[in-house]
């Protein structure tokens, strides 16, 4: 069934076709029909689209006085939509980032829910040859209560021509305001603020109050030791999130993830707190972490680290089930007992709970989202703008090969852990 609110202003009468109206205080919500696959297109001027096809490494606002965005055929009143990303930018097919005049409002994945959206993020999955990371990560973190964020598969156009498959995100920018919170930050290397965005409320909080609370996550790290530590650095982030996303990390062997996360600002008990939104999952099934080989992204704060090798990782923790120590929390929680017994508490919870029908039922669901995309072949043929190409056959032989490979690897977490186990 079709829902569609249409108001238009004309001399002499109205024509209203399908009427919905949410009332808001600010604005009005526009529910879009719920197709196969929601389709948004871009329209905008030949320049302008040559000019986003050959750009590289560079992000930038689209200024043409002729834009216009659609979804599944009707216009959406936009604010602003720029080009985002990191490694996406040197590719055709580029990300986009969308600021909205008035909501929409969206079915689920399943259809049966709906999500109110202003800002969202289109991510093209250049560097995903199957799309599937992303959505097996955010599947996982969902499920366990550390993935606060709407997401689902869609097709973007561009002047009537398909762009191909591209993953919807709610932006967290826009997530952390609903949560009452007043600052968001995505993390940098080094404890750097990579990006940041600070909305002042009721608190009467200043920016450089946030940052520095943010800031004495790390500056804890070098001085205190067990209980110590643990109530000083629990004060100011949700460790018990942390520690999830650290085990869903280990499964899925996450090797990028020190500014792929996000810390958004709440008071609790008087207090500025911070909770994280996991992101950008691009980089799993990795063979070792980013720092391997690599000495400009590793924390200082405990020294100059560098390993060549995986093995130097493991020769320097041991066999502790955390797949990367670049930031220097990771790695604080590795070499401090008592942080590491309480990681891995939470690991053993977690991991307890899971059996190999967690990921049947999540390839499944994985599967039945992506078929229709993969049935049209105009849109797969895009992936030959991207670091490589795509086919329905990659794509179920991937599907098959990472249930696979994560059934096995959960065992032998399991074992690990000394859970009681099938094997």
């Amino acid at each position: 069934m079709f829902y569609r609110f249409v108001c238009i202003a004309m001399s002499r009468f109205y024509i209203v076709v399908g009427i919905l109206l949410f009332l808001t205080s600010c604005y009005k919500e526009v529910e879009i029909m719920e197709r196969n696959a929601d389709v948004f297109e871009l329209s905008v001027s030949p320049e302008i689209q040559e000019f986003i096809y050959n750009s590289k490494d560079t992000s930038y606002t689209i200024e043409d006085p002729d834009l216009t965005f659609m979804l599944n055929n009707q216009q959406v009143e936009i604010k602003k939509i720029s080009i985002r990303g990191q490694t996406t930018l040197d590719y055709r097919r580029k990300s986009y980032s969308v600021n909205l005049d008035n909501p929409i409002i969206i079915r689920g994945r399943e259809g049966n829910e709906r999500k109110r959206l202003i800002n969202f993020k289109l991510i093209s999955l250049s560097m995903d040859y199957t799309y599937i990371n992303n959505r097996i990560a955010f599947g996982l973190l969902e499920q366990e209560g550390v993935m606060p964020l709407f997401y689902k598969y869609v097709e973007f156009k561009m002047n009537g021509e398909t762009q191909g498959v591209y993953l919807l995100v709610e932006d967290p920018e826009s997530f952390f305001m609903e949560q009452g919170s007043e600052y968001i930050l995505r993390r940098g290397y080094h404890h750097g603020i990579a990006d940041a965005e600070y909305e002042p409320g009721p608190y009467l909080i200043t920016r450089e109050e946030y940052i520095s609370r943010f800031k004495e996550i790390y500056t804890q790290l070098p001085h205190l030791h067990g209980d110590e530590l643990y109530e000083a650095i629990s004060q100011r982030v949700d460790l018990n999130q942390y520690f999830k996303k650290m085990g869903i990390d280990f499964l899925l062997q996450n090797g990028d993830n020190t500014d792929e996360v996000y810390f958004y600002a709440l008071m609790e008990q008087n207090a500025i707190r911070y909770k994280i939104i996991p992101w950008d999952y691009d980089d799993i099934f990795d063979a070792h972490p980013h720092e391997v080989g690599v000495s400009w992204g590793t924390g200082t704060i405990f020294g100059s680290r560098y390993y060549k090798t995986h093995q130097d990782i493991y020769d320097e923790i041991g066999d502790k089930m955390i797949f990367s120590i670049e930031d220097d929390l990771d790695y604080a929680i590795a070499m401090d007992s008592l942080l590491y017994a309480l990681y891995e508490s939470t690991l053993t919870n977690m991991i307890r709970s899971m059996d190999g029908d967690v990921f049947e039922t999540l390839f499944d669901q994985v599967e039945k989202e992506l078929t229709p995309f993969y049935n049209d072949n105009d849109l797969i043929l895009q992936s030959q703008y991207d670091l490589n190409s795509t086919s329905l056959e990659l794509w179920q032989n991937n599907i098959q090969e990472k249930q696979a490979l994560l059934e096995n690897r959960l065992e032998l977490m399991k074992v690990q852990l000394k859970i009681q186990t099938n094997l």
